[in-house]
């Protein structure tokens, strides 16, 4: 599938801003399952953009803007073709035990994936469901499934009520969240279970597509206004897998990854700092167009 984004990021300042530095992840990953043909980067006002790749592997641009100014908009557009991916989950024959076993080899380059970072906290909640979901003698594609349909099924989307700054033991109290509380959940789960899981930012096609020749249409995605978030674990046989517990699917032709670390703090899509008054106004649209 082709699709053309739209991301245009806008902070307005009451009082001018003497000055502001800001980091952009908005370009989407080249990997197996995507290609990133076109990308441009447009900022307001006009400054530099120069650009780097973060420990993750992740596209990073940066600006820095010197001067006073009451508004900074930043716009970003891409055209991504994403594909089929086969699925490397569901016909793996091993228990979660077993599964561990093989991780031993890759501790080393899997250690990010395996511990406690900023948003994600082992605790007693998360074990009670580690256990009871991810038990040892589990099998190890069943009960990933079976997880995440849990967790879509028991949890409440629901924007607005928690933020960015929202961790996995808050989002436990209401069990009301968006994408993000999501992914941040399941991926505490999976860690503590010992099995390799990473937070990814990216976009959804939330809009039901056109009905195929078939006569058939898939549904309504849930997902941000702005970015999508969801996971994916380490499978022994060496392949990174993503889950979507927002919507009760693996990521497929209908997600674009921009980006993946420990958690929400690793890949923000933009994020910086700037003097002058506290007070801002931010404003995001997103348009995700599937193109023929």
């Amino acid at each position: 599938m082709r699709f053309h984004i739209e991301h245009t990021t806008e902070y307005v300042y009451p009082q001018p801003a003497l000055e502001s530095f800001s980091e952009l992840r908005l370009r989407p990953r080249d990997s197996l399952r995507q290609k990133v043909s076109r990308h441009q980067t447009l900022i307001e006002p006009g400054v530099l953009v120069e650009s780097h790749i973060d420990y993750f592997g992740n596209f990073v641009e940066t600006i820095s803007i010197p001067h006073r100014h009451q508004r900074l908009v930043v716009s970003s557009a891409c055209d991504v073709e994403t594909k089929p991916f086969n699925d490397a989950l569901s016909a793996l024959d091993l228990t979660i035990a077993e599964a561990r076993q093989m991780y031993q080899d890759r501790r080393r380059e899997l250690h990010d994936f395996l511990r406690p970072s900023q948003f994600i906290r082992p605790v007693p909640a998360v074990h009670e469901l580690a256990g009871e979901f991810l038990p040892a003698d589990a099998p190890f594609a069943a009960s990933l499934l079976g997880l995440n349909t849990h967790l879509f099924q028991t949890l409440k989307y629901r924007p607005g009520v928690t933020d960015s700054g929202t961790d996995v033991e808050q989002f436990l109290t209401s069990r009301e969240g968006v994408c993000q509380d999501f992914a941040h959940l399941m991926i505490a789960i999976c860690r503590v279970a010992g099995i390799p899981a990473r937070y990814v930012s990216g976009y959804i096609e939330t809009d039901p597509p056109p009905a195929a020749e078939d006569g058939s249409a898939t549904g309504t995605l849930i997902g941000a206004v702005a970015t999508h978030a969801w996971l994916e674990v380490y499978t022994p046989t060496g392949y990174w897998v993503g889950l979507d517990p927002t919507n009760d699917m693996m990521d497929g032709e209908r997600h674009v990854q921009i980006g993946i670390g420990r958690d929400y703090a690793d890949v923000p899509p933009m994020k910086g700092i700037f003097k002058g008054s506290r007070a801002q106004i931010l404003n995001v649209q997103v348009r995700m167009t599937r193109e023929e």
